[in-house]
């Protein structure tokens, strides 16, 4: 197959600079910005936050290649402000934001799962909720053994070879009893 490698999309090169300014020549305080090894997700955030600013006139992202790893991101602003210290405005603002909400998320995390509280959870259920701190290398024992970060697997899970939940403890026929490979 001639796909790239799948670590292409997020590794940066040893020596390549993650953002590269570009003053824009044809329209006036502008700015393109090549964010290296990014998509969507983290363009997208940006020009809804860069727009919300009132100094901004024009914010918009584009993937020029489904293949290239990078996004342009095009601001332009008054004369009152730079491109730049808007972008790092808005950056700043949003990891605000987003920490504020991991906050509350592991808060509420805690409070549901607090010991001798009773959530009207099963244990199995519980388990699955785990707090993101949890990856810094806490753990978290529950049905089917310790849990390490936010997501983790459920190795008790009938796909790793446990029993069928569903049927008479014994897997399946559709079921392996040995390692699984998991394709990422």
């Amino acid at each position: 197959m001639n796909a790239p490698e799948r670590f292409e999309m997020f590794v940066l090169p040893e020596g390549a600079k993650k953002i590269d300014i570009i003053k824009d020549s044809k329209m006036p305080n502008c700015i393109q910005f090549n964010i290296q090894k990014e998509d969507h997700t983290i363009a997208n955030i940006l020009r809804y936050k860069l727009l919300k600013n009132p100094h901004v006139i024009f914010a918009a992202y584009r993937l020029p290649h489904p293949l290239e790893y990078y996004v342009e991101i095009k601001v332009q602003t008054t004369s009152e402000v730079t491109p730049i210290s808007v972008v790092k405005e808005a950056i700043q603002s949003l990891v605000r934001e987003y920490g504020n909400i991991r906050s509350k998320f592991e808060n509420e995390l805690y409070r549901v799962d607090a010991p001798g509280t009773d959530s009207g959870r099963t244990n199995a259920v519980a388990a699955t909720a785990v707090p993101m701190s949890v990856a810094a290398g806490a753990g978290v024992a529950g049905a089917g053994g310790a849990y390490r970060g936010f997501g983790a697997m459920d190795t008790s899970a009938s796909e790793f070879g446990a029993p069928n939940p569903m049927g008479s403890g014994a897997p399946s026929g559709n079921e392996r009893n040995d390692d699984v490979d998991i394709d990422f």
